[in-house]
């Protein structure tokens, strides 16, 4: 039993997998054996959202950090470490068509839509030939047309461009991400 539980999300690529937030802590679990397979302690995370293209692939909202990349293979470090909001990152959410776009919500009053690329062409700062690589600017756009804390996310299951988000006044809004499609 886990004390304190936030949230959780089922892997979509396992259906034997779920994580679970627990005193800001990540917990995975294997429902065949009930028992804990993985867990980032004390990582003061408040969500968690698997990648729905590519396994063993999550993202977490932060307290501090805005957003993180893992890969739940190699739990030392993050893949990546998105930073982007001013106060706790509450939420995040991958699309569900375009897995590298990411949303995050937060007590700043943001949502953050980032270009969060995973994969082999992106394993450190210089290309093969040892030269720098061009580092593309992962935060696309930050939307600020709240006044209060946003607390839920999510995309549309019918369109992938659009996402609504929910705020502390109760606020619903619906935003459009098809100008930053093109980008990808």
């Amino acid at each position: 039993m886990l004390p304190n539980l936030r949230g959780g999300a089922w892997d979509p690529h396992n259906h034997n997998s779920i994580a679970a937030i627990s005193d800001s802590s990540l917990h995975l679990w294997d429902l065949r054996s009930m028992e804990k397979s993985v867990a980032i302690e004390h990582a003061h995370i408040r969500d968690v959202d698997y990648n729905p293209k590519k396994q063993n692939i999550i993202a977490t909202a932060e307290d501090e950090f805005g957003i993180r990349l893992w890969d739940l293979r190699m739990l030392k470090h993050p893949l990546k470490d998105l930073p982007g909001h001013s106060h706790w990152t509450w939420a995040v959410r991958h699309n569900p068509e375009y897995d590298e776009l990411i949303l995050s919500a937060g007590t700043d009053s943001t949502v953050n839509l980032w270009l969060a690329k995973v994969g082999s062409d992106d394993s450190g700062p210089e290309s093969p030939s040892g030269s720098p690589k061009r580092q593309e600017e992962p935060l696309l756009n930050s939307y600020t047309d709240y006044e209060d804390s946003i607390y839920g996310i999510a995309w549309s299951s019918h369109d992938p461009s659009l996402f609504a988000s929910l705020s502390y006044d109760g606020r619903v809004v619906l935003e459009s991400v098809k100008p930053y499609l093109q980008r990808k």
